[in-house]
């Protein structure tokens, strides 16, 4: 198991757009199962090769390509379980981007639930 605070774990992402992702990180923290549960782009998932870099005790910045095309990255906070979050993509012949904000909490894989923390 790798040292990184989301390695081998689930969370649960809501952005502040409307959009759930349920993200389940490799044991080593360089691979990522993303489901998009709710919002615009419910129902896409994929796997994907992690680059990721501790900016600050607890702060992780990750970062993957999609199959798409899609460039994501990630801040995460786990000092205050927020989220900033960037992807760009192709769109009409250009690139078009996106930040949001949201929070992220760790899934209970033994009943479903949210673990509290």
């Amino acid at each position: 198991m790798s040292d990184f605070a989301f390695a081998g774990k689930v969370f649960e992402i809501r952005l502040d757009n409307g959009v759930v992702f349920h993200n389940t990180y490799g044991p080593e923290g360089d691979k990522l199962r993303y489901e998009m549960i709710d919002g615009a782009a419910e129902g896409g998932s994929g796997t994907v090769d992690l680059y990721v870099g501790e900016v600050s005790d607890g702060v992780y910045l990750v970062g993957w390509n999609e199959v798409s095309g899609a460039a994501v990255a990630h801040v995460m906070d786990f000092n205050t379980k927020r989220l900033t979050a960037f992807w760009s993509f192709d769109e009409g012949g250009g690139r078009s981007a996106e930040v949001r904000t949201g929070t992220f909490q760790e899934r209970d894989l033994s009943g479903g639930g949210l673990m509290e923390q």
